[in-house]
This record gives C-alpha cells, structure tokens and sequence, in this order.
C-alpha cells in the first residue's frame, strides 16, 4: 500500500469509525486532578477504569471526563509521571454520573508507572527485572527549542550518550544506549511510533560534510521529520532483556514513542507558538596581526599597489565571521484539537508548522506537519483505532567540515589576508587560493536542498472475546521520499570548472504487521499468569536514483549540461519472527518474567535462517513484605531487588552479505558481468548480543526520594567482519561471523521531593552512568581496524573508535624532542614526529593518543512552583573523560589563519613553528587531541500561567506564557566552538572528530499557548 492508497484509507477509516458506535447507555465519571502540595491544575493525569481500555486525560485545567463506563462499582486509577498514583472505588448507577477528583501528591519513585513492553501486554515498572525509561510528554513539550524528539531526550535518560551531531537547522542526533555494539553494522536505537516501525536513515545522499570517499555521512537524520508536540510519553528500552520482543533488530536498544489521543469529553482545542532567536556560542580566534605572516607572503592578496606581501611588513586582514553568522529567527506554531464522546468515539488531530534559520547564513529549514489518532469503540469487546501522520519538510544546507568548498572550511583554511568579497572589477567573486570555492560565493549562490515528503500511519484493532483474554492486531506504514540537490555554479571555483549538479531521490517503504494475544488467569489468590504470544512481518524496501550532470549552460541548475550521468540502486529486506512470554505474579510482590523469540531474517545466511533469543527477569518488591514495613517502612518506603538476562541481535551489515554478488563493468564499449571478490557465505547470522543485568530501586522518607541502580555486562558476539582470504580460493575476502566486543556500566538516578508546600515546591533529579566498552576478538589478536585515514580505530583490548595516530618523538627523560631543520639556508629548531624500525626501514610511529568515548556522563534537573503560576525548570548536562581530534585547529594552525600563529609574526616563537611546519607538525596528531569533557546550561525554561481575568478577555480557559533558553553556557577546556558536534554523524566508530562542524547555537525563545 503506497502513501496515497494509506491516506485515502486513513480518510474513509476516520468519516466511518464513528457510524459504527453502538451507544451502550452506560454512566460518565468527571473530576478534576491537582496538585496536593500547592493546590494548582495538574494536567496530563493518565485516568483509568482498571481491567478495561477505558480512560481519559486532564486537560489544561486538571479536568477530565470518561464517557461509557459500564454500570456498577468500577475501580479508578490516576497516575502521573514523578506523583504517587492513587486508586479508588465509586459507584456509578445507570446512564448517571458522578465526579471524583483526585489530589495527586508529589513522589520521587515511579515503580507504579504503567510501560509497554514491545508489543507485549502494558505493565507496571514494578513487575520487570529490567529497566524501562520513561520521559512523559510533558517534559518533551517543555524542553526549548528543540525541534526534534530524539533532541529533547538529551540529559533525561539515564546511560545515553545523546549528541548533536551539527548546529545545522534540522541537524542529526546520534545516541548511544549503554554503548556501542558493532563495528561494520549500525550503532543508533530502533525507532517505533505508535506500534509502528520508523525508518531514522542517516545515510548522506549528497555529501555535505565527510567527503564522499569517507562514509558520506548526512547532516541530518529523519527522526528530525516528527514534531515532538505530538508525543504523549517516550519508553527508552536501553537493555537486551528490556528490547528482546524485537529480536534480530534491537542490538542497539528500542525507544517506543507514543503519541497523544483523544479522550472523552467536550473538544480540547490548544494553539501554540513559539518565537526564538539563536546565535553561535563562540567564534574563531583569527589571526588579525597587521603584519604579513608566512602563509600571507605565499597566499595572501597583493598589497594597494600590486606588490607582493613580504613578512613582516605591514597587511590589510579580514575577518568574515560577520557575513557568515548570524541571528537566527525561529518560529513554529501548532495547533491541536481532541476530545471524546459517550458512544466511544475519541480523537487527536494536530498540526504544525515550523520554521528555522540557521546561524550560517542561507541555511534554514521548514517543516509541515500533521497528525491524526481516531479510536472507536465498536462494541464493549472490539476497539479500533487509525493513526496517520503526513509529513513534509525542506531543509537548506551549507557544506562543510572535510568538504573543500565548505563554508567554515573556507573559514580555517584561508589566510586572513585574503579578502573574499564581491570584486565588481572581476564581476565575480575571487577565487580561493587554497581549497575550492569562496566561501561568500557558496552562501550566494550554490545550493544544497533536501526535501522529504512522508507518510506514516497504522490501523489497530483490540478484541477482546472475554474479559481474560486480549487479542490485538496492527498494520503500520512507514512511506517517504528524499529528494536532495546539490548546485555548484561554472565557474564558482576556478576559470576551468563549468558547473556540476547532483539530483539524487530515495524512496523508502517500511512495512510491519504485528498480531499478538494476551491470557491474564487468577490461578489462586496469590498466584497471576499472565501469558502472552505474537507473531510480526516486516517488509523494508528502499530505492535510490541519482542523476548528475556536469559542463553546465548558463543559469542552469537542473541535471543536463554536456555531461551527464544515472545509476540506480534498490534493496529489499524481509522479517518474520515471533514470541512467546510467560509472566508470573506470586503473592503481588514476586514478579517473573520468561521469553523466547524466533526471528528469521532475508539477510541471514540459508544455515542460519532462523534464530532463537531467551530471555528471564525476576523483581522482588521487598516493601510488600510484611517484615519490611515493620522493620524498614518508616526510613525506606519503597525498595525491590531486579535481575534480567536477555539475547538480542543486530543484522548482519549490508543486506546481501551473505551472498556471492556479480558487479557490471564496461568492456569494448559493453557491458560485461564479473563474478564478485566476495566469497558467499551461507552461515552468516545476525551479530548477537547476551546481556546480564541487575539492580535495586529504593524509596526514602514515605517516598520523597528514590535512587534507582542498575549495573549490566553485555558481551555482543558474532560481529560481521571482512576476512581475507588466501589468492589461491579465487576471492579477496568473505564476511564472516569472527569479532566480539564488550560493554560493562553502571546507572544511577537520584530522584527527590525536596519541597512539596502551597507557596513553593522543588524536585530534582541527578543521574550517573559510566560505560566501560572493550574490543575482545578480531580476525587476529595483532589487528588494528583505521577508518579512512582519520584517527579513529578498532583494537583488540581497547574501546571502539580509540583515537590512533603519530606521535612526537621524545626524550629519554619523556620529554618533546628537538632536532634542527633547514628551511631555505634558515636552521629552525623543531620538534619531529616519533617513528620506528619496521622491517629494516625506518618510518613513521603510531600510537593511541586518546579515546572519544566519555568516562562518564552526568545531569542534574531542578524544577521549581513557585505558588500556583509559576514554574521554573534548569536542566546541566555534562560529559566527562572524552577527547576530541580538533583537526579544525590542526588547519588554522597550519595555514596560519588561527590567532596563536601571530606569534610566529612577534618572533615570540620559532618561525614556521605553526605555519606550513616544515618537521611535518600537521602529522604528529598527538598535538591536536584534547579533553573533550563539557558541562552545557542545556535547558532553562519559566512557564507562567496568566491569571483567570486575562484568559477570558482572550476567550480560553487558561494561558501558559513560556520565556527558555538552550544551550546557553558550556563550561569546558576545550579551545574549539563546541565540544559536541562530530565531523561523522551518526558513525559507529569514528566519533569526537571536529573539524569546520557547525557549532550548536545558543537560543533564547518566547511562546504563548491557549487552551480552549
């Protein structure tokens, strides 16, 4: 089914959902839900009749409404992320209604929270021997600026790593969840919205930052293509056991997002919009002396009258820094509307649009936005619900990093004595004298689009032939097409170069078809099964198809010109796979939890089709125990002990690995077929991941804090690798299931209630985790992986992407060595790189010289009401024990355009120390690793609600005022912009490389939200 085909369904589904109601004559509950310790409306409280799927949602003002509840004594439950949930029992007599409210009072332990576990049946936090994080929706709105979801997570999940990747508008987001667990394959998390399986491709199509010979990494990802808006709640399944139900594709971790829906009641109309305005944190240090240095001498511009600059003579310098940043102005306005009616009718449907500029200029992006959620209950056993979201967006990019035309490339590349400005003499701009284009030139006229038309959606039906029994079934859809342009006009980088244009689409298609059946059976008072089966299909296709042209007509910018040429690429890639899951609940208070997953996958091997991944959990709540209350109540309110082992898997790299590939290539003016250098492998399997966790959750002081500990150990073996094979075989290589690697780690969160009071209340929550990750197994014990000639390497016995590279030579004492170098008749004093005798040769030495992954990360939230109206929320986020490969100082430094080379100028250091270093400085890397740690202000926002006189002038029921700033302060040693951003996205091994990354821009935002 196509985009089109799954729209006009969605259409038809939506118009005719309501028709088939069946009006049931049954009563309504009201009420309104509070705050108990300053008495305001507290919105966003999860109201439920327990043992049905009826429920609702408070609204703005605390109210809520459940339409349809069956006659008789009904049992409720309120619960709300950071409140202790409460239960009661009322009455409700016939088609009347009664009201109940709820005074939700302030807690740090979560145990009661209601998660769903993949697709297996929703379950409270309690009962798992794994961990399972939760971010409401709530605390996604309410983060500044962020645009996308996967960017409002950083410093609210406990053991990920979450970076942006690039301060370019739409920019990626790479996260890592306890680690990294491949080397050829994939590192980022699997991606589920409502049930439904998303594509987050980082794949470059055009690149615009590593050169395409390096990976091709993209500037953006797609999960930038959601708007956080529309979220209700997010689940991080960051463990093997927590992740099982989605087998071979979860080696990486799941986040489930779900989205907001109807409920019953009178239609909820919120409008939103925010205003915000964003800038670079940190400039260049250039070199501004007003003599010539030893690169002006041999790139910089001829003086006023022609003659060439000379060192040390006076030099007319530039810096440009203001014609390529700039304030940003940002907007984006939403839109939603959603209620419920008594015959079971609820829905959602929201809708925004968003614009932002970038901090470079002629960088921006746009993106418009709609979702709709309709659920209906046909009968009191069968519910239906359709979901659709459409999707479409274009993001404006500038080059940058390793590209040679890039704009801050430009920037480090180019000695300040030359001026790139419009030279009307000329009628162009000037020509770089070192890389290829003017960087005035690129942000005029080159141009990089990307545009992204998407359709998602599902259709689920819950049935429920008796009250024990569950049976659910969802078909979802994952459909968009890419489109990028990349335009460098003729003659933009020298006389000889006409023109070239790129135009390469990619359609994607993800499919998955998911049926599961849930038991729940009381055995004995004391004893609960709850049993669960399903089976799932996944289809995933994607289709590329790049046009390029060169030698270009005047004003032409399509693909054409004398010069033009077309490939086509496609894959197909197919899963079927099931579960089964047992779950044991003895005396409330001992939970276990057993599983086994099947998964056969197009990219196994023919011997290794289907695939088998156990797992177990236990959880003891200690605090049920008679004894404990006794003893322990009145210090630890709350304590349970956890331990869970899971399998997961992670597809084999490249979807037709397994097999022995034939590759076109011309011949006499034909095409002619060669058998491939890859040797087919029928044993190829997913790499495989076993994972041993375990933990404690403990409650103070009648729950006004909690400390939440977990350590794991996952060992991921079976990792795909590229073995070489003898010449005599008739093949280079073959893919092979050889490597294993390890992550060991440990999370704690610390979550406090330290002032719950009518005038004032503050909650805070610290985390801390340390992942400690090891390449145990090679093809050989001797072997060191490089990636394409940049630091980052694979070794055995160290962690994934260690920074490997020249060092200086040194004393016997361990220090610098110094040795003379001539330079034109000159004898300079220079340190030199270390090298070794290999072989009865001579040649250069390398070494480890840093490590980008982080000791350890840390955050610290502190929220705040103050009174009834006012809340206040500051969110630290900090990284610790990383380096950073700062190739951007490596080049400033190098062609004299960073500030430290006018000491060369001074003679306050030997000349040419920095400047084109003649003892071949640029190579000894040593140099340019440096400690990455941070601590970043991520988030500061003050929500006001206005007072009651003012909302009504405006005609809504309340009004919520929001000032937030991003990003605002990074404390670091670190001497470039921004210590986050990586030249590679989202790459699995080569990470911490800056060089010419747009840095994260600092913003500052106004909004204003209506309820109606």
């Amino acid at each position: 089914m196509g985009s089109r085909g799954l729209f006009r369904f969605l259409t038809i589904a939506v118009v005719l959902l309501p028709a088939l109601a069946v009006a049931q004559g049954t009563g309504t509950i009201r009420g309104r839900t509070t705050d108990a310790g300053t008495g305001a409306p507290l919105p966003n409280v999860q109201i439920r009749i327990d043992g049905t799927t009826l429920g609702g949602q408070s609204g703005s003002n605390g109210e809520y409404a459940i339409a349809g509840v069956p006659s008789g004594s009904q049992s409720i439950s309120a619960r709300r992320v950071g409140y202790a949930p409460q239960q009661v029992t009322v009455v409700v007599a016939g088609a009347g209604e009664i009201t109940q409210n709820f005074a939700m009072r302030a807690a740090a332990v979560t145990l009661s929270e209601v998660v769903v576990t993949g697709v297996g049946a929703p379950t409270t936090k309690r009962q798992l021997g794994n961990t399972i994080e939760t971010v409401s929706g709530e605390q996604v709105a309410r983060a500044p600026g962020v645009t996308s979801i996967d960017q409002a997570l950083q410093g609210r999940v406990t053991g990920a790593v979450i970076s942006e990747n690039s301060g370019q508008p739409g920019g990626g987001i790479s996260i890592r969840l306890r680690g990294t667990n491949s080397i050829l394959g994939g590192a980022e998390p699997l991606y589920v919205v409502d049930g439904v399986l998303v594509d987050n491709s980082s794949e470059a199509l055009v690149s615009l930052s590593g050169n395409a010979p390096r990976g091709n990494q993209a500037l953006s990802n797609r999960m930038a293509d959601f708007d956080p808006a529309d979220v209700e709640r997010i689940e991080v399944l960051k463990g093997a056991a927590a992740a099982a139900l989605y087998g071979a594709r979860a080696n990486n971790g799941v986040i489930q997002i779900f989205t907001r829906r109807g409920q019953s009641g009178a239609p909820r109309v919120n409008v939103s919009t925010d205003l915000a305005w964003s800038k670079t944190p940190k400039r260049y240090e250039l070199n501004m002396h007003p003599n010539a240095g030893f690169t002006d001498v041999g790139f910089g511009d001829a003086r006023p009258d022609g003659s060439r600059p000379v060192f040390g003579q006076p030099i007319q310098r530039y810096d440009v820094q203001d014609q390529v940043f700039r304030t940003a102005l940002n907007t984006n306005t939403r839109m939603s509307v959603s209620g419920g009616n008594a015959s079971g009718t609820n829905y959602y449907m929201g809708g925004g649009y968003q614009q932002e500029e970038g901090i470079i200029r002629s960088s921006d992006y746009e993106r418009l936005n709609f979702r709709v959620n309709v659920s209906q209950r046909v009968s009191s056993r069968l519910d239906i619900g359709v979901r659709g979201n459409y999707i479409k967006s274009t993001a404006n990019f500038v080059p940058e990093g390793e590209q040679t035309q890039g704009v801050l490339t430009s920037i480090i590349f180019t000695p300040t004595s030359v001026n790139p400005a419009f030279n009307p003499t000329l009628g162009r701009f000037p020509y770089n004298p070192l890389i290829g284009g003017n960087l005035l030139d690129v942000i005029e006229n080159w141009e990089a689009p990307e545009n992204v038309t998407r359709m998602l959606g599902g259709v689920e039906a819950t049935w429920r032939p008796v009250s024990s029994v569950t049976i659910r079934y969802l078909a979802g859809l994952d459909d968009y097409r890419r489109e990028v342009r990349y335009f460098q006009p003729p003659f933009s980088i020298s006389a000889a170069f006409t023109g070239s244009v790129q135009n390469p689409v990619q359609f994607s298609r993800l499919f998955n078809n998911d049926f599961t059946a849930t038991h729940v059976w009381a055995a004995r008072p004391s004893l609960e099964l709850n049993t669960s089966a399903g089976f799932r299909y996944t289809s995933d296709e994607t289709e590329t198809i790049r046009a390029a042209g060169s030698t270009l007509a005047g004003g032409q910018n399509l693909v054409g010109g004398a010069t033009q040429t077309a490939t086509q690429s496609k894959s197909e890639f197919r899963t079927v796979g099931g579960y089964i899951e047992e779950r044991a609940s003895i005396a409330d208070r001992l939970f276990i939890t057993g599983g086994l997953n099947w998964d056969a996958s197009s990219a196994f091997g023919a011997d290794e089709r289907v695939q088998m991944f156990p797992r177990l959990g236990i959880s003891y709540v200690l605090d049920r125990e008679s004894w404990w209350r006794e003893r322990m109540g009145n210090f630890l309110s709350a304590f349970r002990l956890r331990a869970a082992y899971g399998q997961t898997g992670g597809q084999p790299p490249g979807l037709y690995s397994r097999f022995e590939n034939s590759d076109f290539t011309p011949f006499s003016g034909k095409i002619g077929i060669v058998s491939s250098s890859t040797l087919a492998n029928a044993g190829l399997k997913p790499e495989r991941q076993r994972e041993i966790e375990g933990g404690f959750d403990a409650g103070f002081w009648n729950d006004r804090a909690q400390i939440e500990f977990s350590y794991y150990d996952k060992q991921t073996k079976d990792l795909v690798l590229s073995i070489p094979l003898a010449p005599s075989s008739g093949f280079a290589n073959q893919f092979q299931n050889i490597g294993s690697l390890r992550n060991k780690g440990i999370e704690v969160a610390l979550n406090t209630v330290n002032m719950s009071g009518p005038n004032f209340g503050w909650r805070s929550r610290f985390t801390y985790s340390a992942n400690r990750n090891k390449v145990e197994k090679l093809v050989s014990a001797t072997d060191t992986l490089l990636g394409d000639n940049y630091l980052n390497a694979v070794i055995v016995g160290q962690p994934i992407g260690i920074f490997y590279g020249g060092t200086y030579a040194r004393t016997a004492e361990g220090q610098i060595a110094y040795r003379p170098v001539t330079v034109g008749g000159q004898s300079l004093n220079l340190p030199y790189r270390e090298t070794v005798l290999l072989n009865g040769r001579t040649v250069n030495a390398s070494r480890i010289i840093g490590d980008p992954n982080p000791d350890f990360v840390a955050t610290l939230g502190n929220e705040f009401d103050i009174g009834q109206r006012v809340q206040v929320s500051v969110l630290l986020d900090g990284r610790f024990g990383n380096d950073v490969a700062n190739f951007t100082r490596r080049i400033t430094e190098l062609f004299g355009v960073a500030k430290v080379t006018e000491r060369e100028i001074t003679g306050d250091t030997v000349f040419r120390t920095f400047s084109l270093n003649p003892a071949g400085r640029s190579l000894i890397y040593e140099e340019y690793i440096e400690d990455g740690s941070y601590v970043k202000l991520r988030e500061i926002a003050v929500q006001l609600r206005l007072g009651t006189a003012l909302v009504r002038r405006l005609g809504a029921q309340d009004a919520t005022l929001r000032f937030a700033g991003r990003n605002l302060a990074t404390w670091t040693d670190y001497s470039g912009l921004d210590p986050e951003v990586n030249l590679f996205s989202a790459s699995t091994v080569q990470r911490g490389v800056d060089f010419a990354t747009t840095p994260l821009p600092r913003q500052f935002s106004i909004g204003l939200s209506l309820n109606f």
